[in-house]
């Protein structure tokens, strides 16, 4: 099969546990949505189905559509790590245009390539790197803890996915005393970052301990506090619904 460009699917990764329900789903139907506009892409009129295995733990699904498919492509699997310390690489960012930056969409192999590239590289991630800044990660968004307790995140605008994980955490920690501010993540504020952290709907909070072969700061703050708080909303129920039957409060 050759190559597929970004209009030829749009998909959401979401978790989902052994009764099937899924966690967050309004917020990964609004993304869903949003990215189904700007790749021109119709959504069917009824919601995917997710499989039910009790005893399993929790799982990933992916939630695809193809282009003109009018129908949905759910495949499950178990994440390979949560929540651990991981060593990363940089590498380019894939770049296509400003509509399609930013969308989980069908040209995804660049972000498979970073991923593999990471794993030959003997690390576990890949922070992707344009124009001297990191705007995204392969699977997962990347959180900068400052020396001063200021968290910093890239804005959308760079072109890395929005994240339905960070934008709850986006939400939390304030009230756990770390101020988020959305800045470019250049090469120095890395650098001098007392923590870097990888949020996503898989992998957690990984702490970063080294990118590219050169340790990280020594704190654990930010991966801590991003931990307990995930732990805290996915063990509330009102956290998880069926598709197309979302809890309403």
């Amino acid at each position: 099969m050759g190559q597929q460009g970004p209009r030829s699917e749009v998909f959401t990764t979401a978790l989902v546990n052994d009764a099937g329900e899924v966690a967050d789903w309004p917020a990964h139907v609004q993304r869903l949505t949003d990215h189904a506009k700007r790749l021109r892409i119709a959504l069917p009129p009824v919601p995917p189905s997710l499989p039910k295995d009790r005893g399993m733990p929790w799982r990933l699904a992916r939630i695809a559509c193809k282009a003109g498919a009018m129908k949905w492509d759910v495949t499950v699997r178990t994440p390979a790590f949560r929540d651990e310390a991981v060593d990363a690489i940089t590498v380019p960012a894939p770049r296509w245009n400003e509509r399609t930056n930013g969308c989980k969409h069908g040209d995804w192999q660049p972000y498979r390539d970073a991923k593999e590239a990471a794993e030959q590289a003997g690390c576990d991630a890949a922070l992707l790197i344009h124009d001297h800044a990191i705007v995204d990660g392969d699977r997962a968004t990347p959180l900068v803890l400052d020396e001063d307790g200021t968290v910093w995140l890239a804005p959308e605008s760079d072109g890395g996915v929005p994240s339905v994980t960070v934008s709850l955490l986006e939400n939390h920690l304030p009230n756990a005393g770390f101020p988020v501010i959305r800045c470019r993540l250049n090469e120095r504020t890395v650098a001098r970052c007392a923590e870097l952290v990888l949020v996503g709907t898989g992998m957690g909070a990984c702490r970063v301990d080294s990118l590219d072969g050169e340790p990280l700061g020594s704190s654990r703050a930010l991966s801590t506090t991003c931990q307990n708080l995930l732990r805290e909303h996915f063990t509330d129920t009102a956290s998880w619904s069926q598709p197309g039957q979302e809890r309403v409060d």
